[in-house]
């Protein structure tokens, strides 16, 4: 007998939301070469934004894939 697995889709919800904090990040980035602080509100903690952002969304897009 043989097993099928089936294949999902691979645009997930947790891709879209990691690929879209990723974008944040690389805006956030060039945003802070232009003077505008866009994650004021976070104190201090604003200066590692774009990095924390884009940790979190690289970790969501490879949240699925298998071996990790």
């Amino acid at each position: 007998m043989k097993t099928v697995k089936e294949e999902a889709d691979s645009t997930s919800f947790i891709n879209i939301v990691g690929g879209l904090l990723i974008a944040f990040a690389v805006v956030d980035f060039v945003m802070s070469f232009a003077g505008t602080n866009l994650t004021g509100f976070m104190g201090p903690v604003s200066r590692f934004s774009p990095i924390i952002f884009g940790l979190i969304g690289s970790m969501l897009l490879n949240f699925d894939k298998e071996g990790s």
